[in-house]
């Protein structure tokens, strides 16, 4: 068992790493419980997909506005603190959320003014996640593996939270889904103080934010591997990762169908792209990265297009577990390419731009998604929006000689 691991899972050799990696497999269930009854209960009280859209602009605006200087907060300090400080600011939020349901408190505005709440410590904690990561492995040699891992807790919890949100929703209630989130909180932050590292910053100061996030932009831009990639990421989720907000849409008024069948949706890309991280922790390399890449990007495409002319829901499960599969290629191995080509002392400021352009056009994009979906109907977004990624393949097809 432990040759297997070493040779197929290197990461789980270092103990912080395992410490990290299974608080998160709990935290991050609870998060998709949350996410996924979220997104049910405001389309279930508005019935507009365009709000639906704005919730999650709002919550993802903040990502916009801050994480270039987040970057210089993730150099200046050390990142387990922060994580400690950011989840236990997110379990107090969550538990906010249910205590106003519970009290039949909860109203649209209200849900914005948390999201908003939300999104501002995760414009710290997205890209101190992810810049962690070296640390807690102890450099590059099994960052690859590390990240795909990573992928693989996401997409576990982004499989089972929705499912199990479905059925708590119909069985006792959407108020519980926020409880359980706040609850599963703790295993991480338990995970974060069990650690034994040196909390040493990677910086002992910033002299002048706006000049240190100038020379972070320009390394990018004169990097082609970084900067290419980067514009990719621009595209790509922006306009063709928008699940939360098109499915239950899809599942409500194209399929017509209720919320286990959401549920049972929604956990279809998480299924798939469990089994992408998976492949790209076992198969992957250093030199596989473009090709899966390019993968990626082209899958994604060319199913998002698919599932636009499908009312079966059998069929559309599926398709979901496809896109789930591809979109994880390109995600897992656009987040590699830039880690290993960021110098440590840049990290932060590298993973925050990512950070922007991955989470923080998520507004863009969640609005691009209900309002088209509100007029057009979700199946004809996807179809849009699989026309739009075949932008961001070519890109990274004709660019491909520079990226090696």
């Amino acid at each position: 068992m432990g040759s297997f691991i070493r040779e197929y899972f290197p990461a789980f050799t270092h103990r912080n790493y395992k410490l990290f990696w299974i608080g998160q497999c709990i935290s991050l269930i609870g998060t998709w419980m949350q996410n996924a009854a979220l997104n049910w209960l405001v389309y279930a009280m508005t019935r507009d997909g365009f709000l639906s859209g704005l919730m999650t602009a709002v919550q993802f605006t903040p990502l916009f506005v801050f994480s270039l200087f987040a970057g210089l907060i993730i150099e200046r300090y050390p990142k387990r603190k922060i994580l400690i400080f950011t989840q236990l600011m997110l379990l107090i939020i969550a538990l906010i959320f249910f205590v106003l349901i519970y009290f039949n408190l909860l109203s649209y505005p209200v849900i914005l003014i948390l999201l908003f709440f939300v999104g501002t410590v995760q414009a710290l904690d997205n890209p101190t996640r992810q810049s962690f990561v070296v640390e807690l492995v102890e450099g590059k040699k099994h960052l690859l593996n590390a990240i795909a891992l990573n992928s693989a807790a996401f997409n576990s919890a982004r499989l089972i939270g929705p499912a199990v949100a479905g059925k708590v929703m119909a069985d006792l209630g959407v108020k519980w889904c926020f409880l359980l989130n706040a609850v599963s909180f703790i295993a991480v932050i338990i995970g974060l103080f069990m650690m034994k590292m040196k909390d040493i910053p990677s910086r002992e100061k910033i002299k002048d934010p706006k000049k240190e996030i100038k020379e972070g932009l320009k390394y990018i831009k004169t990097n082609p591997k970084l900067f290419y990639t980067m514009i990719s990421l621009v595209i790509i989720p922006t306009f063709c990762m928008n699940f939360n907000v098109l499915i239950p849409i899809y599942t409500k008024d194209y399929l017509m169908m209720e919320e286990k069948a959401y549920g049972i949706l929604l956990s279809s890309v998480g299924f798939g792209a469990l089994i992408g991280a998976i492949f790209v922790a076992t198969r992957g390399s250093r030199q596989r990265t473009l090709y899966f890449q390019l993968c990626g990007s082209f899958g994604l495409s060319v199913f998002l297009i698919v599932i636009g002319f499908i009312k079966s829901y059998n069929l559309s499960i599926l398709i979901l577990i496809l896109l789930g599969l591809f979109m994880i290629l390109f995600n897992t191995t656009s987040n590699s390419i830039l880690q290993f080509n960021s110098p440590d002392d840049m990290r932060g400021r590298i993973m925050s731009v990512y950070s922007l352009v991955f989470g923080g056009l998520t507004p863009l994009g969640s609005i691009y998604a209900g309002t088209l979906a509100k007029y057009f109907g979700a199946n004809n977004v996807f179809i849009i929006s699989g026309i739009i990624g075949f932008i961001g393949f070519f890109i990274l097809f004709t660019r491909r000689r520079s990226l090696v």
